[in-house]
This record gives C-alpha cells, sequence and structure tokens, in this order.
C-alpha cells in the first residue's frame, strides 16, 4: 500500500507540475506574441510640463509605432476654463474617427469619465484604459474596459518608511474634499498613511486645504499650504524640523519641496510613484531625453542638492519608472484587445502580463484590485534618499 501510494503522489505531483509549466508557457507566449491591430490606439497626454514621465513615455511608444499609436496632448487639467475641458473635446473627436479602435487616458484626470461617457456615446466599440483616476474610480471602473492604478498599500509603506529613516516625527498629509470625498482611491491613500504613521510611532496630522480648482486655482492651493504649515507651528500642533510633508495635489508639489528646502522639512514624494515631479518643478532640474535613465537623473539632481549651501531640505526620490511602465502596459493591452487575444474574460490575466513584462524588474507587482472589476494595482518598492544631513545649528 505504501508503494502504491507512493507512486500516486509521484504520479500526481508530475501532472502538477506539467499543469504550472504549461500556465508559465502561455504567459511567456503571451508576453513574446505582439499582433498589431488595424485601428489605431490614441494616448492622451497631459503637457509635459504637469506630467514629464508619461509625456516622454507617450512620445517615445509613438515613436516605436508610427502607424498604431497617435498622441493627443490637453491642455493642463489643474486651470480650470470656460467650456468643456480639453480632454473631453480631444476624446470626442477621436471617437468619430472610424480608424481609433481605443483611447488610453494616461494619468486619467478628474474628467476621465466625462471624457469616456462621451466615447461610449459616439462609438460604443471603442476600447477604453484609464492610469491612475483622479475622479471617482468606482464609476470609471463601470464603463472603462481596464485600468491600472498604483498600489497604495505599499506605495504608502514605502512612502512612511522612508520618511522614518530621514527622522520623521510627524506626517503632514494635505488634501482637499473634491479628493478624499469622490474618490475611494484617494480616501485609501490616507487610511494607509495614518496606519503605517501609527506602526512607526509617527504622529499623522490631516489638513484640509484649497482646492486648485476653487476660486484662486493653483496659486491659492500652493498658498494655502504655505499657510496651513504656518498655522500648525502656532496652533503647536508641530514642532522641530523633522516633518515630512505629502500631498495628494500634483499642483503643490513644488510648494512642498520649497518648504522643505528653506525649513529643514522632509519631502519624500509626490502624488504619484515618479522621479519627475516636485523636485525638478522647484529646483528646475532637467529631465533627461531618456527619461528611463532614473539612476543617471539621481545622481545628477544629488550633486546639484550638495552644492546648494541654500538648501538645508531633506529629499528623497521614487527610482522606478512606475508611470511608463503602465503606459507602455496599457498600450500593449489596447494592442490585445483590439486583436482579440483579450476579452472580458481574460484581460485582467493578460494586463497583468503586459504589466510584468514592460516592467521586467523581479520586485514588481501588479494584482487584482479587490475593490474594483477591471482594475490592476501595480507597484515596485523603490526608494532613494537623496539628502538627510542638517546644515544648521539648533542654539542651545
Amino acid at each position: 500500500m505504501k508503494k502504491i501510494f507512493s507512486l500516486l503522489l509521484v504520479i500526481t505531483l508530475i501532472l502538477s507540475f506539467a499543469s504550472c509549466s504549461g500556465k508559465s508557457s502561455d504567459s511567456e507566449k503571451l508576453s513574446e506574441e505582439l499582433n498589431l491591430p488595424d485601428k489605431k490606439v490614441v494616448i492622451m497626454v497631459a503637457p509635459e510640463s504637469q506630467y514629464p514621465e508619461d509625456y516622454a513615455a507617450a512620445k517615445d511608444i509613438q515613436q516605436k509605432y508610427p502607424d498604431n499609436v497617435i498622441v493627443k496632448e490637453y491642455s493642463d487639467s489643474r486651470i480650470l476654463v470656460a467650456g468643456d475641458p480639453d480632454i473631453v473635446t480631444i476624446s470626442a473627436e477621436m471617437a468619430a474617427d472610424e480608424t481609433v479602435g481605443a483611447i488610453i487616458y494616461a494619468r486619467a484626470t478628474q474628467f476621465t469619465y466625462t471624457a469616456i461617457s462621451k466615447v461610449k456615446s459616439i462609438n460604443s466599440d471603442i476600447f477604453t484604459i484609464a492610469v491612475e483616476p483622479e475622479g471617482n474610480i468606482d464609476k470609471v471602473d463601470e464603463i472603462a474596459d481596464l485600468l491600472y492604478v498604483a498600489d497604495w498599500g505599499d506605495y504608502s509603506k514605502d512612502i512612511v518608511d522612508t520618511a522614518a529613516k530621514m527622522g520623521a516625527e510627524y506626517f503632514v498629509f494635505f488634501s482637499f474634499d473634491r479628493h478624499m470625498g469622490n474618490n475611494p482611491l484617494f480616501a485609501q491613500i490616507k487610511n494607509h498613511l495614518l496606519d503605517r504613521c501609527t506602526d512607526k510611532s509617527i504622529e499623522f496630522i490631516y489638513e484640509n486645504v484649497q482646492d486648485p480648482n476653487y476660486a484662486g486655482g493653483i496659486e491659492k492651493a500652493k498658498y494655502s499650504i504655505k499657510q496651513a504649515v504656518v498655522n500648525l507651528y502656532d496652533n503647536k500642533k508641530i514642532s522641530g524640523e523633522n516633518i515630512a510633508l505629502f500631498s495628494t495635489d500634483s499642483s503643490v508639489q513644488s510648494t512642498l519641496v520649497e518648504l522643505a528646502a528653506k525649513d529643514n522639512l522632509i519631502y519624500v514624494s509626490p502624488s504619484f510613484p515618479t522621479a519627475y515631479n516636485g523636485l525638478n518643478e522647484y529646483f528646475d532640474f532637467t529631465v533627461p531625453a531618456d527619461y528611463k535613465n532614473i539612476e543617471g537623473y539621481i545622481s545628477s539632481v544629488t550633486e546639484k542638492l550638495s552644492a546648494d549651501n541654500d538648501n538645508n531640505g531633506r529629499f528623497a526620490i521614487y527610482n522606478f519608472p512606475l508611470a511608463s511602465v503602465l503606459m507602455k502596459a496599457s498600450v500593449y493591452s489596447a494592442f490585445d484587445l483590439l486583436t482579440d487575444k483579450s476579452n472580458e474574460e481574460n484581460v485582467l490575466d493578460n494586463a497583468t502580463v503586459r504589466a510584468e513584462d514592460a516592467a521586467n524588474f523581479k520586485k514588481f507587482k501588479c494584482e487584482k484590485y479587490i475593490n474594483g472589476e477591471k482594475v490592476l494595482e501595480c507597484y515596485a518598492p523603490e526608494y532613494t534618499i537623496l539628502k538627510v544631513e542638517k546644515t544648521t545649528v539648533t542654539e542651545k
């Protein structure tokens, strides 16, 4: 009986390994094969000044597939104008173009749901993919065919852990009602950061500040950040210099960097994991033509920060090209949808393979977002601390 049992166990293991091997083979085959569609894929991208990495990645992909990819740039979504936003108007134009089969919204703005709704009303057959929607993720999930977002659980741990290494005793989180109330994903960011701060014995402080979409725009939003910090000091809610600053608003990152530089505070990360927002906006660092060479950029930034005698801030930088990886994965996923390689049943599995293939990095992780139907959370934990020393002398 023991011999029979052992034989059955061996047979079971062999079958199990064969099954796993087949699945791996299918994944490898998918990543190797790329069928180019007859229809074109449109990448909707914000200006370079708003999201440098996304803009550079879009142009790079267009150059690689000039007959298959169109890049359409819309105006800075953080600046409100009269009438329909550019992203909606251009989306409608693309939907009416019979040669277009898919539209990708890179770092999707607050108007993405409206834009996709417009597209679907004009041509319901067009596939739509959104990356990190600023608007309500649940609503975008209802009408888009695929969504890629940052894994904010892991990202939040990375942010707080890095801040702790830089000496943070306080973590000030700036946001506003539109982000906290309208997007469940952003509301989760706050909870993730709070939980990790508790684990690290860092005092978490939430500050509700000016929405850049309100009267006064971006400049008033920046001023409200500065005033909030002053009030926190005056009201003795914070003290000293071991204070980390973070905001969900991409338009105020340069202000957070400025405060860190002038007041010896801590700036860990922008509102989305990228090397090319925040630091370069305040210090005017040039984003390299080869945006994928993040290590070279970090070396240049570190050298300039060390040579700046007026700067005593402490800074960290995210050193993995997540935005460009998700854009590349989005384009390949669009190709798969247009060539019938992907459908409603397998789109998430195939999109996961596309993201992992685009990342080509063992620490990269991409998994289904448990609160969404067609959403993948992706992230790679990679931070570099640029400068942690303080050159000021505290009076005794």
